[in-house]
């Protein structure tokens, strides 16, 4: 008997058969059982998501010898049959090979006529985003007035090609990538009907790399099988993957996180040498950040191998959820970015400098501020320079000078800042002035100021404010990304938000 491969194999053949996708299967068993059968359906989705296969489980659903329903019997004849793909009244077509008008007129000069055997004659056109506009044309009158016996199913991973005329005729399904524990649940399901012995971090490997494809999952899986020798591990499954990098990007979030950036570039460039491949490794950061997400938020929400279950635990006690955001931020995009890099190496360094640069600078431990006096009653409680900066009114660059300034020391008598070096050329005899008459006024008091230019150690007002900006940002995306009337048009439409800008 020949081999045949995973993918084939296990192909649902039922709909209680297919793994997700639920919201896609009540509404067609509905339709089904309720004899309310439209005549045009259009499954949109990635690849290996069931496109197909739910076309000819609803191809067999109409035409099983014992009747319409959303249970077709799967051994008379006519299943079989579609099952097989030798069924002339079930004709499947890939429009990427058949894009020229004349192929379509061919096509549907036979509409027309009654199926040979089965009840309906069905038509499955996969990737009908191929067709050649003529070619859209000629289907578009068919799919106007088609006659009773005929019902297309059409498939497609982009919609957004289909002319509305098309869309506008066909009842429209949009299959979602399957999520991480979907495929790992049915990959385990398939390895024990296959008495094949597995550890549970290989089949996290195997998802993650599957993008949400079943059938890239299952492919995936039989590599590591032969690999393996029929034993699914861990370490085969990051030989045969190229995974066996995710230790250093967790090490390499790890030094991001601790602002260790000269050990951060080193990781990097050591997988440079290593001739990782960078596309990759920044994705594999994103799924990082996401997962050091939930496990602040929702423990139980994340599927981690063994071994990295407790360094993410460990690893999320040492960041703040906004660092987390704007880290993801970040890499969103470098997403972007990296293809316009002089270098991918480069391109890459870059994404990790930018996620450092964005982390708060904090007060070093080893030079305290000294406050040695209470500030006097008229300023009590208030002894943060970005909240004293409001209330001084400075006018124009005179506040911009204030707000690259950080306080040293606060006495009786003397207040000290200092200035960014790299803000030195507003330094000016006469924004001094100015901030030492505003600060008398607001102190009651006839206090000095002492401003000096050097090395600030703490998170200057301005940098404060560029921070918070950012996460306010970052803040009002992620309720506009999730919002459920936006998440309803992306489903429904199978749209994608482009851009987001926010006032």
């Amino acid at each position: 008997m020949s081999y045949k491969v995973l993918a084939l194999k296990y192909r649902p053949q039922t709909f209680a058969a297919v793994v997700g996708q639920q919201a896609t299967l009540m509404a067609l068993q509905h339709a089904l059982d309720n004899n309310q059968v439209h005549h045009a359906y259009l499954f949109t989705g990635t690849r290996g998501v069931g496109k197909t296969t739910l076309a000819r489980i609803l191809a067999k659903s109409l035409n099983c010898e014992r009747g319409v329903s959303s249970r077709p019997c799967d051994t008379c004849d006519m299943c079989t049959s579609i099952a097989l793909g030798n069924n002339v009244d079930v004709i499947e077509i890939d429009a990427a090979s058949r894009t020229k008008v004349e192929d379509t007129r061919d096509l549907l000069d036979n509409v027309p006529y009654a199926p040979v055997q089965a009840r309906f004659k069905v038509y499955i056109i996969d990737e009908v985003h191929m067709l050649s506009n003529h070619s859209f044309n000629a289907l578009l009158k068919t799919l106007e007035e088609p006659p009773e016996h005929v019902k297309f199913i059409l498939a497609t991973t982009d919609p957004q090609k289909l002319p509305v005329t098309i869309l506008s005729r066909c009842l429209q399904f949009h299959l979602r990538s399957l999520t991480i524990e979907q495929i790992i649940q049915h990959l385990g399901a398939v390895l024990q009907q296959e008495n094949i012995n597995f550890e549970a971090a290989a089949l996290v490997t195997i998802a993650e790399c599957a993008n949400g494809s079943m059938r890239d999952a299952l492919s995936l899986l039989e590599q590591v099988i032969a690999f393996g020798e029929r034993n699914v591990t861990a370490m085969a499954a990051q030989q045969i993957l190229g995974t066996a990098i995710r230790a250093q990007i967790l090490e390499l979030l790890e030094k991001i996180i601790i602002a260790d950036a000269k050990q951060a570039i080193k990781i990097v460039r050591d997988l440079a040498a290593n001739n990782a491949d960078f596309n990759q490794v920044l994705k594999l950061l994103q799924t990082l950040i996401h997962q050091l997400a939930l496990v602040q938020i929702v423990p139980d929400g994340i599927v981690a191998t063994v071994a990295d279950s407790a360094q993410l635990v460990q690893l999320s006690t040492k960041v703040t959820a906004l660092d987390l955001q704007l880290f993801y931020q970040a890499a969103l995009l470098g997403v972007r970015d990296l293809p316009y890099a002089p270098d991918i190496v480069i391109g890459f360094e870059m994404i990790v400098l930018r996620m450092l640069a964005f982390q708060p600078v904090m007060v070093n431990e080893a030079k305290p501020i000294s406050i040695p006096t209470p500030i006097p009653q008229a300023a009590t409680t208030v002894r943060d320079w970005a909240q004293i900066i409001p209330q001084l009114n400075l006018p124009g660059l005179t506040k911009v000078l204030a707000e690259h300034c950080t306080i040293v020391s606060w006495q009786d008598d003397v207040v000290s800042l200092i200035l960014h070096e790299a803000q030195k050329p507003l330094l000016n005899p006469k924004h001094i002035e100015r901030i030492q008459a505003a600060l008398r006024i607001y102190l009651k008091n006839n206090v000095k100021l002492n401003l000096t230019v050097g090395q600030v150690t703490a998170e200057t007002p301005a940098a404060q404010g560029q921070r918070l900006q950012q996460a306010a940002q970052i803040t009002a995306e992620t309720n506009i990304r999730s919002d459920q009337h936006i998440q309803q048009l992306e489903q429904t439409f199978a749209a994608k938000i482009l851009n987001i800008e926010v006032e």
